[in-house]
């Protein structure tokens, strides 16, 4: 009888063992949940609009003085262009590099009235931005295919400077025009979600600032002398923008 149950326990141990190796070779534990990768290559497309630039414009002149804060150019419209960039990721935290380039209408311009040294003067300005992009990096946190970043850099941007005065008193006028590629920087941040492996659609703002600088122009003072005028310019906006992306991931 001891003998017998034993063989029993024997056969059942093996046939428990056989059962479990067989089910172990069958199993195929799931696959961890698929984290969004960032690093890689990605260039895209973006349209936007500017806004709430502030550059006060005061005029001075070498035979009538100085008048501060005439008026304000605020800088505003929209612009569209492109972006290629690259980034790489270290678990959760993404660095990278982007350069852009845009296409924008961006202006504005005033007329004022004002009285100097006595005589009655008025003041035509205008500014315009055809042309802007930034070279910036960018530091973020991945939660999966969302990208939270903030980023800044160099920005660049074709400024022209328009800028008629006239004196009524004594007919005298002077213009100022510049036109010229200025350099400053940019910062801001963004948001970025992956659609999918290849595509990914975000915004971005950005406050751009091209620096302080002074431009100057001839002027006749109405009584055949001649006359200087110069001003300060500060070119700056505010932009934010949708864009789209294509990765190599």
């Amino acid at each position: 009888m001891t003998k017998l149950l034993f063989r029993l326990s024997v056969a059942l141990a093996a046939i428990v063992g056989a059962s479990t190796a067989a089910v172990s070779a069958d199993y195929t534990p799931p696959p961890p949940p698929p984290q969004m990768m960032w690093s890689g290559f990605y260039f895209g497309g973006n349209i936007g609009y500017a806004f709430s630039g502030e550059d006060d414009v005061s005029v001075t002149s070498d035979v009538e003085g100085t008048v501060n804060d005439i008026d304000s150019l605020e800088l505003h419209g929209i612009f569209g262009g492109g972006q290629v960039g690259y980034d790489v990721q270290w678990d959760t935290v993404v660095v990278g590099a982007v350069a852009d380039i845009e296409a924008a209408d961006i202006n504005d311009d005033f007329k004022k009235s004002f009285v100097i040294s006595g005589n009655d003067d008025q003041l035509k300005a205008s500014g315009e931005i055809d042309l802007w992009g930034t070279i910036r990096g960018r530091l973020g946190f991945a939660f999966d295919s969302v990208l939270i970043y903030g980023t800044g850099g160099a920005a660049w941007a074709n400024v022209d400077y328009d800028i008629r005065a006239d004196n009524f008193s004594t007919g005298g006028s002077g213009h100022i025009d510049s036109s010229e590629t200025r350099w400053g920087y940019a910062v801001g941040g963004g948001l970025e979600w992956a659609v999918d492996e290849s595509w990914s659609v975000g915004a971005e703002y950005l406050y751009v600032n091209l620096g302080d600088y002074t431009i100057d122009g001839d002027a006749d003072d109405g009584l055949g002398n001649p006359e200087t005028i110069e001003t300060d310019v500060e070119p700056d906006f505010n932009s934010v923008k949708a864009f789209v992306n294509f990765r190599f991931w």
